[in-house]
């Protein structure tokens, strides 16, 4: 299994079998760029809201921390969140920790997240900043 990212929203994964490593891990990286995904961050460090997400047995929790808190996730976690430039994140793996079934999990959660501005469009509303309101 393979993970790609350019630490700014642009991330995928893929998994390729070969009779060797070196060759597993070139079909990998191939399939990986056709399977990219883009995922918004909020505020340019973190998710805009706490999930969680199922696949099979593996459950992943995410939340978003404040700044300068750091990332607090296991390493399959880390490292995607980390390709995908999140710097403040929180996150529970919880049933099964297998590498593959986690990797899903976590990119269903980041497809899922709802930004600001898709709650906006979604209901129609326009959204106020909080500095706006002083």
């Amino acid at each position: 299994m393979l993970a790609c990212g350019n630490y700014n929203g642009v991330i995928g994964f893929a998994k390729a079998k070969a009779p060797a490593v070196p060759l597993a891990l070139q079909k990998a990286y191939e399939k990986c760029f056709q399977n990219l995904h883009y995922v918004e961050r909020h505020e340019d460090h973190t998710i805009a809201h706490a999930i969680q997400t199922s696949y099979k047995k593996t459950k992943v929790y995410l939340w978003p921390a404040p700044t300068q808190s750091g990332m607090k996730a296991g390493k399959t976690v880390e490292l995607i969140l980390n390709l995908a430039g999140y710097r403040n994140v929180k996150s529970k793996v919880v049933g099964s920790r297998n590498p593959h079934n986690t990797v899903k999990a976590l990119f269903k959660a980041l497809n899922a997240i709802e930004t600001p501005k898709d709650v906006q469009e979604k209901f129609g509303r326009t959204m106020v900043e909080s500095y706006l309101l002083r």
